[in-house]
């Protein structure tokens, strides 16, 4: 980062408050690691709290960044003295911690229904903003977030919709990392367009080089030094499409021998793809690594990135994979349309077309060359537009803009 980028950020009394559902690894936390570490770079008092720990946890206070868990959840609304009585102790905690850090921003991600609780801290302090981050085109109350009670489904989300209405003229805005996304909250809520602000994903560049000598890294990952390697990091859901995918491996791996198609990460939906991969017989291709933490190192060595998904806002492996310099194919969804230039650092083909996937993942294996300066391509416009230093500026001046516009009133 250039000295007079940070000087100019530098003396800013912004003491922000990032609150995420959990520190799994996943792209919703990556975001939150990436933005604490960059604004407190920019001279920001950042901390970080989550209701669950993972193993984003021991990353982010290598950075000197504090973290605290927060009460996990336990009861539904179903139960609703204790549910009442939990989600006190919690706004008791964030309470503790807006008082303890001084705390002047609050954000939120990946909370749903819990970021109707960060309004209530409002009453805490006079200069007190909340923003709520969505990364997601489709972040209403779906049937796959009720595990249980599923006839819930339609009466939540209608409450849901009611308490968002509500809340619609309290939040100090809204945060949507894609276009799509900014539309599908307009969509949902209603006239707030003037309270929506698209702020892109960013990624840390110097986390991700693309390998120069990709046969010794490979061998020392367990991986074979010539085959042409495919990688796709994404939670294993259905909005991801891996199904997709293990279909179009089967002609994939007749046609390319030795093609090794690694799936990195971990899900609800791990034992359903391991036995379509095994149903198939395409153990020798498919390999399932889980959860890793030498992610830019597997990207760094691989040939091309795939991501079959059927929704997404802004992913962030998507970001990770073009600032590694490989070529892409994704699908035409939110998000992955506004990060791929077709034919220039990637191709899109349509969401949940097998044939279509197939066909465009044999045609970069069979050009090279083509997929080496795409893969440039993609590297510079992740520089150029979805580097983690121009998306916590874009935070900064948010809460800028939101902070003056409260003292003016």
């Amino acid at each position: 980062m250039q000295a007079e980028n940070i000087q100019e950020y530098q003396n800013n009394d912004f003491r922000i408050l990032q609150v995420v559902r959990n520190l799994d690894i996943g792209g919703g936390q990556e975001v939150v690691r990436t933005l604490a570490e960059n604004l407190t770079n920019f001279g920001a008092t950042t901390i970080v709290c989550a209701f669950e720990d993972g193993p984003l946890r021991k990353e982010i206070e290598s950075l000197g960044i504090p973290v605290v868990l927060l009460p996990k959840r336990k009861y539904s609304v179903l139960a609703f003295p204790y549910f009442i009585r939990e989600i006190s102790q919690i706004r008791e905690k964030l309470a503790e911690l807006i008082n303890q850090y001084n705390i002047n921003v609050i954000q939120t991600h990946l909370l749903r229904i819990l970021n109707l609780l960060t309004i209530s801290l409002m009453n805490t302090r006079p200069d007190l903003l909340v923003f709520w981050t969505f990364h997601n085109a489709r972040f209403t109350l779906r049937e796959d977030h009720l595990q249980q009670n599923r006839w819930l489904l339609k009466p939540k989300k209608w409450f849901y919709r009611m308490l968002d209405l509500k809340a619609a003229g309290r939040v100090s805005g809204y945060i949507a990392v894609s276009e799509e996304v900014k539309q599908a909250l307009i969509d949902e809520i209603g006239s707030i367009g003037d309270n929506v602000t698209v702020i892109l994903n960013g990624v840390d560049l110097r986390r991700y080089v693309p390998e120069a000598d990709k046969s010794e890294m490979r061998k020392k990952l367990g991986l074979a030094s010539e085959s042409k390697i495919i990688a796709v990091v994404a939670t294993f859901k259905e909005q991801k499409g891996h199904r997709f995918l293990i279909e179009a491996a089967s002609s994939l791996g007749k046609n390319f021998p030795g093609l090794q198609i690694l799936l990195i990460g971990d899900g609800e939906l791990r034992g359903d793809l391991e036995k379509q991969t095994r149903d198939l017989a395409l153990n020798e291709t498919i390999k399932f690594l889980g959860i890793r933490e030498d992610i830019p190192d597997l990207l760094s060595v691989s040939d091309m990135f795939v991501l079959p998904s059927l929704w997404e806002g802004l992913p962030m492996a998507l970001v990770e994979a073009m600032a590694s310099g490989l070529p892409i194919v994704a699908t035409e969804v939110s998000g992955s349309k506004q990060a791929i230039i077709p034919g220039k650092t990637g191709l899109l083909v349509p969401p949940g077309d097998v044939q279509e996937l197939e066909k465009a993942i044999s045609f970069l294996l069979t050009q090279p060359e083509l997929g080496e300066q795409m893969g440039a391509a993609a590297r510079i416009r992740a520089k150029e537009e979805f580097s983690a230093e121009k998306q916590a500026r874009d935070h900064l001046d948010l809460y800028r803009r939101c902070m003056a516009k409260r003292v003016s009133y």
